[in-house]
Parts: C-alpha cells; sequence; structure tokens
C-alpha cells in the first residue's frame, strides 16, 4: 500500500505591494527569501511575560515590486487580538542598520532605524546617526504593518518598507527587541539573533520607486495594512484531489491583502501551480521543494509556498518521487467581504 501526503496547515501570509500594476498570469516570485534561525540570544531573560516572547525573523522581497521591503518578526506565543501589539506597556521595535553586522558597537554605521508598530497600520520609524543618539529624526517615508499569521499560526507581525525611501543599502542588519513592564525596577528583555542581509536585488529598488512615482507613489499606492479597498479579503481554501487515499479539507484562511501566499509540506520534491482558465488547466510555475530543515516531519521534508496576485481556482500537482503517488492539492482562492 503507497503512502500517501499529509499535509500541515497552511498560511496565507500577507506580504503588501506598493504596485500592483500590469498582473499577468505568474505566481508572484520572491526575489529575496531569508529566514533566520529561531530563538533569541543567550542573554535574553525568560522571565519576560509570553505576550512579548520573540522567537524568529524573516526577510521578503517580492518580484513585483523590488522597492518593498517586508520584515517579519514571528512571535514565541500568539498574540490575543491585533491590538495587542500597541500595549503601552509593551516596548516593541526593530533595528535595521549597515553596512556591517556590528557597526553599531563602534559607531561606524552608514544608516540606523528603528521601526515600531504605530497606530492605524502605520510603521513609525526614527533614524539615527549613532545607536545611543537621543536627537533622533521621524521618517516621513509611508510604512505600514499587519499582524499575521505564519505557516505553523504563530502570530507575525510583518513591515512593508520603502528600501529606496529609507535608503536601506544592499547589505544590512537586522534585530528585534522586547520588553514588557512588570513593575520590576530592572526590565527584562528579549532580542532576536542579530542577522545580516545581503540584497543582490538592491539596484532593482530605485528603479521600482521610481517607476512607482517615488515617495508620493508610496502614499497613492501603498494599503493601509489590515484592510483592502471595499473592506475585501483574500480567502484560500484548500482540499484533496485525484492522489489521495483519503478526502480532507483544511481550514479557510483569509487575508487582507491583494497577494495569497500558502505554504504547506510535502512528500514529493517537485511541484506544479496550475490555475483553471479558459476551460483547461494551465501551468503557472514549477516550483522545486526546499528541503532545508523547514519542514518538522521527517516524512514530509520539502516545504513549498505557492502565491499569486490573481483570483481563481488552482490547483498543485505533487510528482517527482517514483515511490509515492502523484497527487493534486485542490486551491479555491476568492474575495471576500471583511467580516
Amino acid at each position: 500500500m503507497k503512502r500517501y501526503t499529509k499535509f500541515y496547515s497552511a498560511l496565507i501570509s500577507l506580504v503588501f505591494l506598493f504596485s500592483h500594476s500590469n498582473i499577468v498570469l505568474a505566481a508572484e516570485d520572491i526575489l529575496l527569501r531569508v529566514d533566520t534561525n529561531q530563538g533569541v540570544t543567550w542573554d535574553s531573560s525568560q522571565a519576560v511575560p509570553n505576550i512579548a516572547k520573540l522567537k524568529q525573523m524573516r526577510f521578503r522581497i517580492p518580484n513585483s515590486n523590488p522597492d518593498n521591503l517586508s520584515v517579519q518578526v514571528v512571535l514565541e506565543y500568539p498574540l490575543n487580538t491585533p491590538n495587542d501589539i500597541l500595549d503601552s506597556k509593551w516596548n516593541f521595535g526593530t533595528w535595521i542598520y549597515g553596512p556591517s553586522l556590528y557597526c553599531l558597537n563602534d559607531n561606524t554605521c552608514s544608516f540606523i532605524l528603528i521601526v515600531r508598530p504605530n497606530y492605524n497600520q502605520q510603521a513609525r520609524i526614527q533614524i539615527l546617526k549613532k545607536s545611543d543618539d537621543k536627537d533622533y529624526v521621524t521618517s516621513d517615508c509611508p510604512s505600514t504593518y499587519a499582524v499575521e499569521k505564519t505557516e505553523n499560526n504563530n502570530s507575525m507581525i510583518s513591515y512593508n518598507l520603502s528600501i529606496t525611501c529609507l535608503n536601506i543599502k544592499g547589505t544590512f542588519a537586522s534585530y528585534t527587541f522586547s520588553t514588557y513592564d512588570q513593575g520590576l525596577t530592572d526590565k527584562q528583555w528579549q532580542f532576536t539573533t542579530p542577522s545580516y542581509v545581503i540584497n543582490d536585488f538592491f539596484e532593482l529598488a530605485k528603479q521600482s520607486y521610481d517607476k512607482n512615482g517615488g515617495k508620493q507613489g508610496l502614499s497613492k499606492t501603498a494599503p493601509t495594512a489590515g484592510s483592502t479597498a471595499g473592506g475585501k479579503q483574500v480567502c484560500v481554501s484548500a482540499s484533496s484531489g485525484t492522489g489521495y487515499s483519503k478526502k480532507f479539507t483544511l481550514d479557510e484562511q483569509c487575508s487582507d491583502s491583494n497577494q495569497w501566499e500558502f505554504t504547506y509540506c510535502d512528500v514529493h520534491p517537485k511541484a506544479e501551480l496550475q490555475v483553471f482558465k479558459n476551460k483547461r488547466w494551465q501551468k503557472v510555475k514549477i516550483v522545486n521543494g526546499v528541503s532545508e530543515g523547514a519542514c518538522e516531519d521527517i516524512d514530509q521534508p520539502y516545504e513549498y509556498i505557492q502565491s499569486s496576485t490573481l483570483i481563481g481556482k488552482y490547483r498543485v500537482k505533487h510528482y517527482g518521487d517514483k515511490k509515492f503517488s502523484t497527487t493534486y492539492l485542490n486551491l479555491k482562492v476568492e474575495r471576500k467581504d471583511s467580516i
């Protein structure tokens, strides 16, 4: 009897884009995808309340807009409500600086930013000259944030930043800090491990920024985090198709975005995303599974991230290992009114 694929719960991860012009029949490609090691630094205190504990940082740059840097902070425990991130007792923010990982220590940084969530899903960004600079400037570059879920249902704060407007260089470092006021004299802190990012697509950012109208274009086209035009959501549901021994349906998950991103693990090393158009299934793209420890189940070692800006009927064909049957996962993507 052949073994069949089991799936983890899927993620619809919000990735805000500053421009959605010239949409074509193709899944959204990610130019840059960097995930840091999970866990906090050795000197982080476990006395920090669960609500404020950190887990990981991730970075994404979409192919459709190389100027948009998505900085994602994964939390150890789920938020009860999105507004929890604005709790006045919670001091939470992300440092972005460069060009070197340790330039904060010897004051050789060419740029320093501190990014924090602010009201109305806007990101508040401080520009510093030195790490201990008290006379900082608040950036006027339009930037947003959203409260999202990862593929493992961890709460995640996702900032959407203009690389060009904020002068984020092609190489930069970043980490997140978190503390919660419990009335103690000495506050307890947590820090993600400082990570170093090389953006090989840095030159494309300025081209995209200019094409979209510069800073004025950001103000006009940047979506408000947490809402889409007309109060709409993009929702994705998944169910078993041909090749599975048992029928199953994954819970529908929705995102206030114009793009959906669907992450899962599979036994096969290859997958083909297909869309149903003109009364037939058409190939969107072929994706190779990533097997670098992204999946927790060793029997399902290949991670896939399927995504697109298009609304419609999709399926994913999984193949590439003769020991297992070819399987099809049915995806239904539709726009609905926000609840």
